[in-house]
């Protein structure tokens, strides 16, 4: 599937956004690393790249492989190709900037620093975090739309588990299976490697698949995304391969019923903490709270993991065109693990769920 590409009026929305945070900063220009929110700002997906937002323009620096990439993704960035280091021309392009330089912290390497800083002593610096992270976290109609058609993706996905056939076979072995089968039906490359987790693998949140050998009577746990024009998704499924023993059964249930009032709870004005509650307090009520020990779930967009963050630490508020996770599990040691996932876009009166899917107790052979 060829990646559409974002309108151009909506990057120039986002520019408009930005530059608004910047004066609101006190700051004239800033240097943006990350090449995630380089495409967001421009339209560029090459992975070599930095820009820098001006008060009336755009600079993209790259280098000779993505020449013609640049101008035809970016038009509204004034290119310029680097032979040699980025830091290069930055002190020229900067020479007329009247007032603070902002340089995104959170994607800056020291090697880049010690490159950047002598380009930059002319200026007065500011190493900023989260400017162009912010303004992603409310997803435009084109946004919702191309991750909303990554989850319907993603479902048809999952739903392969119920026809391939798993017992006997590795765990690498079906994610292998599932992946091609994701990039042959249209997701660019997939946002995450595919976890399948059989029986005590399961305990482990980010387990890895590997060689283990499916058997009979366990839990699986699949976490699985695709990804449509640059936008992610993220969802995972707990399926059994028969009877499984009263712990492991119980696990399911409780993490059910945490992930139902969780998505029940959510909505415009939540607090992100506050939901996460919803579901931790279900588990603890059981007895399990310490087999629950990572947050409820993240924003989803460019970035498979993306602000806001659903945890009982997270300052962040719902609000309307967000696109989270919901994704509580129960993990017992040396058993099986259970999580259930969601990907759901926040509306105007509660959440919307892109990933519908049968997340009650579903046998597979």
């Amino acid at each position: 599937m060829n990646p559409v590409a974002t309108p151009r009026g909506e990057h120039e929305t986002r520019v408009k956004a930005l530059r608004e945070r910047l004066a609101a900063e006190d700051l004239a220009a800033l240097i943006v690393l990350d090449h995630l929110s380089i495409r967001y700002l421009t339209g560029f997906t090459g992975s070599a790249g930095v820009v820098v937002v001006l008060p009336e323009e755009m600079v993209l620096f790259s280098d000779f492989r993505y020449r013609t990439q640049a101008r035809e993704q970016a038009p509204q960035a004034r290119f310029i190709e680097v032979e040699g280091e980025v830091s290069d021309p930055l002190g020229t392009v900067l020479a007329e900037v009247d007032g603070r330089v902002g340089v995104e912290k959170d994607h800056l390497t020291v090697l880049q620093w010690e490159r950047f800083e002598p380009k930059l002593r002319a200026k007065e610096t500011l190493l900023v975090g989260g400017l162009v992270q912010d303004l992603r976290r409310i997803k435009s109609v084109e946004e919702i739309r191309a991750i909303s058609e990554a989850c319907r993706l993603t479902v048809a996905v999952m739903d392969r588990v119920r026809e391939i056939g798993v017992v006997g076979r590795s765990e690498r072995d079906v994610a292998l299976d599932l992946e091609m089968w994701a990039r042959r039906h249209g997701s660019d490359v997939v946002p995450f490697a595919y976890i399948v987790a059989w029986g005590p693998n399961g305990a482990k949140p980010h387990a890895v698949a590997g060689d283990a050998i499916i058997g009979d009577n366990g839990l699986l746990v699949v976490d699985i995304g695709t990804t449509i024009d640059g936008y992610a998704s993220d969802m995972t499924r707990t399926f059994a391969t028969g009877e499984v023993g009263s712990e492991c059964r119980r696990a399911f249930d409780v993490t059910l019923e945490a992930q139902e009032a969780a998505r029940g709870f959510a909505g415009p004005g939540s607090r992100c903490s506050e939901v996460d509650r919803v579901a931790r307090d279900i588990i603890e009520a059981h007895g399990l709270g310490g087999r629950f020990k990572h947050g409820l779930g993240h924003g989803v967009g460019l970035d498979v993991h993306e602000a806001p963050t659903l945890s009982h630490r997270s300052e962040d508020v719902l609000k309307q065109g967000m696109v989270v996770t919901i994704e509580p599990g129960v993990y017992l040691e040396g058993a099986c693990g259970v999580r259930i996932e969601d990907t759901v876009v926040v509306t105007d009166r509660g959440v919307e769920v892109l990933t519908p899917y049968e997340r009650g107790f579903t046998i597979v052979s």
